[in-house]
């Protein structure tokens, strides 16, 4: 029996390994690793000059602080541990690797009972959905983006609230004074919002006619103009129905022709069922071929896209399966920052065991549910805060310091004479590429 096992264990390990081998290189194809390095050097970086007055020599230290692009998490743990060092470990993981927040607003938690309005910071804890305006305060502490999430959604046990009416009509009002409701309180808060979620599931509710077009006007109407308006849906739209007649890519048409004003593309990346994600790592599915060519897609619209959530697993739960889940981290991370339309990267759930109900046994996270670091974690904070930052060190004898880097902030020291100056300066990709300091 022993030996059957130990026969059986090594045939295991064998097909892992040549799955594993062939998913590799896949990765390793030369054209998709040389698409990633220029896609990467030419979309993500810029050259910059620094005009910088007086005579003599000056030691010019430049050091990147933070990104013009948006790498994000949900913050739905923003104050849910059962501890305050736990809610401060929390934060301070979180801030270190991501500047976007998607804030819960889920209708069936924002407003439990009708009119009675969960938005304040003392509002009635309930799990994973902290009070909107306490993930604001996190927001403004460690100078995060929020991201609204979402205005309307069809499905019945994350969003739709209990005491809706099923009368479509009365609904379709109930829809329109929701948005508007949060459009005054929030519209000058939250600059991004997810309107309609995961729209082409079939939905066990019977939504009013043309819901998502109507929640799109809405939005319009009562939001600031600035405000970016997303459409969102899951990974198997996109992933299995591919194509220039797919059902995502004539729904955004059809959205687009009839008024709606989509100004970014979700595409969630959520890695849920054990087959399908034996096929991932078979090198069977979702493959940097595939999530190339569903880019390249929903690109031909001219609106940035969003991989709005995503969940890799850690299958098996060990040493195994978190190698796993730090390499398709790393490659996926790769791909997605290279790509001219992809504007926002956004985790899902930062810590183990806070996955919504059903999902946790996917341990999802990047840290252990004691906030110990998986291989994942650090393999993203290798790429955010090393590889896709600029730091630079060098004696200047002129006026002019040209130098090549990533968009985002910078902390400029100048030394001479016994003397050191900073300032703080901003290479955005839509910005001046010249900053003179005085």
């Amino acid at each position: 029996m022993k030996k059957l096992f130990f026969i059986l264990t090594l045939a295991y390990s064998a097909q892992v390994q040549a799955q594993t081998s062939r998913l590799d290189s896949l990765w390793s194809d030369p054209s998709i690793e040389q698409r990633i390095q220029n896609g990467i050097e030419k979309n993500r970086k810029g050259d910059f000059r620094l005009h910088i007055p007086g005579k003599g020599k000056k030691n010019v230290e430049i050091r990147q602080i933070s990104h013009d692009f948006d790498f994000g998490a949900n913050g739905f743990m923003v104050k849910e541990f059962d501890t305050e060092e736990r809610n401060e470990r929390y934060e301070k993981v979180f801030s270190s690797l991501f500047n976007v927040a998607t804030v819960p607003f889920y209708w069936k938690t924002t407003e439990p009972e009708q009119g009675k309005l969960r938005f304040d910071a003392s509002s009635p804890k309930k799990y994973r959905r902290p009070a909107p305006d306490l993930v604001l305060e996190f927001c403004r502490k460690y100078g995060i983006s929020p991201k609204g999430h979402p205005l309307v959604w069809s499905n019945p046990a994350f969003a739709i609230p209990d005491w809706l009416p099923k009368d479509t009509a009365v609904m379709a009002r109930l829809i329109d004074k929701r948005i508007q409701q949060i459009a005054e309180r929030y519209g000058n808060k939250i600059g991004t919002w997810d309107v309609v979620n995961e729209m082409l599931s079939k939905s066990e509710v019977e939504m009013p006619a043309n819901y998502v077009l109507n929640a799109f006007l809405s939005a319009q109407k009562y939001f600031p103009a600035s405000t970016r308006l997303l459409i969102n849906e899951q990974t198997w739209v996109w992933q299995r129905d591919q194509g220039e007649y797919s059902s995502y890519n004539l729904l955004i048409e059809n959205l687009l022709a009839k008024g709606a004003r989509i100004d970014d593309i979700g595409l969630q990346f959520h890695f849920f069922g054990e087959q399908f994600y034996k096929d991932v790592l078979a090198g069977n599915t979702t493959t940097p071929q595939e999530v190339f060519r569903a880019l390249d897609t929903y690109s031909k619209f001219g609106i940035p896209l969003h991989v709005s959530e995503i969940t890799i697993p850690t299958l098996p739960y060990n040493s195994e399966g978190m190698a796993h889940q730090a390499k398709l981290t790393r490659n996926y991370y790769r791909l997605w920052f290279s790509h001219p339309s992809v504007s926002a990267i956004i985790w899902w759930n930062l810590v183990d065991g806070t996955a919504a109900k059903g999902e946790d046994k996917w341990n999802g996270g990047l840290v252990n549910n004691d906030f110990s670091q998986k291989p994942a974690f650090a393999a993203l904070d290798q790429l955010l805060n090393k590889e896709w930052k600029t730091s630079l060190n060098q004696t200047v004898s002129g006026n002019d310091l040209n130098f090549r880097g990533f968009y985002g902030d910078y902390l400029v020291r100048i030394k001479q004479g016994g003397k050191t100056i900073e300032k703080k300066v901003n290479f955005r990709k839509s910005g001046n590429r010249e900053v003179t300091l005085n």
